[in-house]
């Protein structure tokens, strides 16, 4: 998904330039920094005067400013990251960042990222104790309302096999069901740049990106913790191309048609892998989504990936053959699926040759 890997790489290097920044030598303010997905930059800046010394405006083309905080190592406050109907409280912050558009008028922050350690101590933390911390936040996620956000691209799997996908060979990392109670051992198979995703409710989503590392020279362990609340609109940018014409939702349409595609080539993988696909797994609505173009995705069609391969799907689909029988549910038309869509490649799925 290599939108999702760029923001990763900018994400952290934002958080090494903090690690990095140690002349600020201001006194941190006792109350926590107050953030809420959708204020304005300047709400956001006049809701916490006390740490006005800490704002960083990072100026980029195209009328662009990267609007947030800056703080140095050690003095790293705690923030609360306000969305509809809940809270989270985060302690010892490093950097947060959001993206402002210059050109339009009291723009929304939309997506906000907050990046931080898990160790406090130079020496580092030790894995067991990351694992610890991430369980502990993990279940403070879950009792909060916080879910897996499952897309409509993959596969319908139990947490527990999601975490077979997520590590054997041909899966994806992405897939990981945050729900899924991990163990020490299958924590430390994971990748070093993790990414789980959530939701809560409907229209609030949530990236969290651990990104384990070594010191070459100490040997010292550092977890470097990413997270970004966004909302519908933010999510719909992560699934098309960068290089859309109209609204995000109507490009959202065009796309949607191939969806059941995308779905069948990872639960294809699946199946090679031996695991289950749940068809019964509900998917959800997108109330954006619904609203300005009536696709209720909650009602999303899939393929049957019991009666029928990926490629054996796209094979027989390009010969002319009506497709419609191996749909679950049997719809009484084939969802529509446009030029421009067709000559389109989702995140991890080939080009049908």
């Amino acid at each position: 998904m290599p939108k999702q890997i760029l923001s990763v790489l900018v994400c952290f290097s934002f958080i090494f330039l903090t690690v990095a920044c140690q002349a600020k030598h201001s006194e941190l303010p006792d109350k926590p920094l107050e953030i809420a997905l959708n204020m304005t930059a300047q709400e956001l800046y006049d809701a916490n005067p006390e740490y006005k010394v800490f704002q960083e405006a990072d100026a980029q083309p195209m009328s662009v400013t990267f609007q947030g905080y800056d703080f140095p190592r050690y003095k790293e406050p705690t923030v609360i990251i306000k969305y509809p109907n809940g809270e989270l409280s985060i302690d010892g912050v490093m950097s947060i960042l959001a993206y402002d558009d210059n050109k339009k008028a009291n723009y929304k922050l939309s997506k906000i990222n907050l990046g931080f350690l898990f160790n406090q101590k130079v020496s580092g933390i030790s894995d067991e104790d990351a694992y610890q911390k991430i369980m502990s936040f993990f279940k403070e996620l879950q009792d909060k309302g916080w879910t897996y956000a499952k897309s409509l691209s993959e596969p319908r799997l139990s947490p527990k096999d999601s975490f077979t996908f997520a590590t054997k060979e041909g899966g994806s990392d992405f897939n990981l069901d945050y729900t899924y109670p991990l163990n020490f051992e299958q924590w430390m198979q994971l990748s070093d740049l993790q990414v789980w995703q959530l939701r809560h409710g409907k229209d609030v989503f949530m990236n969290i990106r651990i990104n384990r590392q070594s010191d070459p020279e100490t040997g010292s362990r550092h977890y470097l913790i990413s997270l970004d609340v966004f909302d519908e609109s933010e999510l719909i940018k992560q699934i098309i191309p960068n290089n859309y014409d109209e609204s995000l939702t109507k490009e959202y349409s065009k796309l949607y048609g191939g969806l059941p595609e995308a779905r069948l080539f990872f639960e294809t993988k699946a199946i090679k892998m031996g695991l289950k696909i749940q068809q019964d797994q509900p998917d959800y609505t997108l109330p954006l989504v619904l609203k300005e173009t009536g696709i209720d995705t909650r009602k999303f069609v899939s393929i049957d990936p019991y009666k029928i391969a990926y490629e054996e799907f796209i094979k027989r689909q390009e010969a002319g053959e009506d497709m419609t029988p191996y749909y679950e549910n049997q719809p009484e038309t084939k969802p529509e699926m446009s030029s421009q869509a067709r000559g389109r490649c989702l995140a991890d799925q080939p080009h049908s040759a």
